[in-house]
């Protein structure tokens, strides 16, 4: 039985696999989020290796986790793979497509993760480094209220003339 030579992308192949810019991928590489590719200068390439860690960089981010829950997801791994004797290399290449039970496995990992709650609000510019923020739950003052309100705060900051701001 012949062994099939491994596949060799370059970082714009190995984008256009994944569905991210060439850019993208050399970022993913400075933050350690994949592999630095196999070899130097002319001869580095990416391989299927590379290709699997995207495939999993991207399934964790659609998942809701940051840069540095993945990364710590990617040493987690490494760990486990590493007391049953596996390369995490070695596992990544064996990947072909991830299964129903990983995706799964990701959205409970995802769901652990805390994501603060958010609230729409509305931003009024006083000053320039000066903003008022009104939260959703409660109604905006009528236009001459609000200009009134911010004549206040803006003469509370020292701020005397409507057009010129003494701290730019």
């Amino acid at each position: 039985m012949t062994r099939r030579p491994p596949n060799r992308y370059t970082a714009a192949q190995l984008g256009q696999l994944s569905g991210v810019g060439e850019r993208n991928v050399r970022y993913y590489v400075r933050e350690r989020l994949i592999d630095p590719p196999t070899g130097r200068g002319r001869g580095a390439h990416f391989d299927d290796g590379h290709l699997n860690q995207m495939r999993r960089v991207r399934l964790l981010q659609e998942a809701g986790l940051d840069h540095a829950a993945i990364r710590r997801h990617g040493v987690e791994l490494e760990t486990i793979l590493a007391k049953r004797g596996v390369s995490r290399r070695l596992w990544e290449r064996s990947l072909a497509a991830p299964s129903e039970e990983i995706l799964r496995a990701y959205g409970r990992l995802a769901a652990k993760q805390f994501i603060p709650p958010t609230t729409p609000v509305t931003r009024v510019t006083v000053a320039s480094g000066i903003e008022l923020l009104v939260d959703a739950s409660r109604r905006l003052p009528s236009p001459m209220k609000l200009k009134e309100a911010v004549s206040h705060l803006r003469a509370a900051f020292g701020i005397i003339d409507d057009e010129t701001d003494p701290h730019p």
